[in-house]
């Protein structure tokens, strides 16, 4: 979900561990500040600013607009805000390998994307040049397809700074696929663009792309009380979003959004937000620690892709993988801490 130049991109862990941590854990009597994407789909923190019954109890909440995962997270480390909303494993993973003192406190959605192709494309073999976002769960998603595929090395991947710029090359004709998210995706789709393999497909091969609500270790430590409102605010916000009242809903987030309610409806009606049924799961093993969840596990192929991108030095422990994962808000909205 990167407006950011390779260069930049590919420098940025050894940026981000020369930086000073700036990550605040100031009171919650100043406003909430949330780095999140807009777009089509509305994620649950628009949900949750645009609503009153779901925002109160909660200081002011002030979204600030991120342009891709990365620079998200290097803005939170810089202090802009201490939560972000719907960054990816990549990402997120990224930035905990180069010193970013950051946890996961729930998992919000999969992604839904998908590998776009013209007329010309019917199979795996016959991609020559595919377009990604670069450093996304997206180039994570479609290396790890190659790979899978025998095509690793055998097809060009082309690394773009936004999605907006690989869906012109794609419609220009100078990539023949993209692997790109949703919102383009339908937009493609409208120029008789074809999905040749779906991010769930994908997933099922264990390269899961996961959007997540990530917090300052600080932050989450001196505002249990705030991050743990939020954590069920945002949990209500997905359900709200699926349920009979979700265009009342929907509607209210747009102004975060820059897309009229047409287009987010029917965007965030069919999103995979995780059920909160399989939350935990993704929390937490069946152990009861985060070490042994689906997100630890995810995050330890992320982390691999990483170092073989050489925007990490090294796969973490499983220590310190299971360290990132804070799975006590969730664990106590579901004793009853949301009532």
């Amino acid at each position: 979900m990167l407006k950011r130049a390779l260069a930049a991109a590919t420098a940025l862990p050894l940026l981000l561990a020369g930086c000073a941590d700036h990550s605040s854990g100031a009171a919650a009597s100043g406003p909430l500040k949330i780095g999140y994407f807009q777009g089509a789909v509305a994620g649950p923190e628009a949900i949750v600013a645009g609503n009153g019954d779901l925002n109160a109890g909660l200081p002011k909440i002030e979204l600030r607009p991120i342009d891709s995962g990365v620079a998200g997270m290097a803005q939170l480390r810089a202090g802009a805000f201490p939560v972000v909303s719907g960054v990816g494993n990549p990402p997120f993973v990224g930035a905990f390998t180069s010193g970013t003192d950051v946890k996961v406190v729930f998992a919000e959605s999969l992604d839904e994307s998908g590998l776009a192709v013209n007329g010309k494309i019917s199979g795996p073999g016959d991609l020559k040049k595919v377009g990604v976002l670069v450093g996304s769960t997206l180039d994570f998603q479609l290396r790890g397809w190659l790979k899978s595929q025998n095509l690793t090395g055998k097809v060009q991947v082309a690394s773009f700074a936004s999605e907006a710029a690989e869906a012109a090359a794609w419609k220009a004709g100078k990539i023949d696929a993209v692997y790109i998210s949703q919102a383009f995706l339908l937009d493609l789709k409208k120029h008789d663009a074809k999905v040749l393999v779906s991010a769930a497909e994908i997933a099922k091969l264990g390269y899961a792309a996961v959007n997540l609500l990530a917090v300052t270790s600080a932050y989450a430590r001196d505002n249990a009380d705030t991050v743990q409102k939020l954590v069920c605010r945002v949990s209500k916000a997905q359900t709200l979003a699926k349920g009979a009242q979700a265009d009342t809903y929907i509607t209210n987030a747009t102004r975060f959004l820059g897309v009229k309610p047409a287009d987010a409806i029917p965007a965030t009606k069919g999103y995979p937000y995780i059920p909160a049924a399989e939350e935990t799961s993704w929390l937490q093993g069946a152990d009861g620690k985060s070490g042994t969840g689906q997100l630890a596990k995810t995050f330890k192929l992320t982390a691999d892709f990483l170092v073989t991108q050489g925007r990490a030095k090294a796969v973490p422990s499983d220590a310190d993988i299971a360290a990132r994962i804070d799975p006590s808000f969730w664990a106590k909205a579901q004793k009853g801490a949301c009532k």
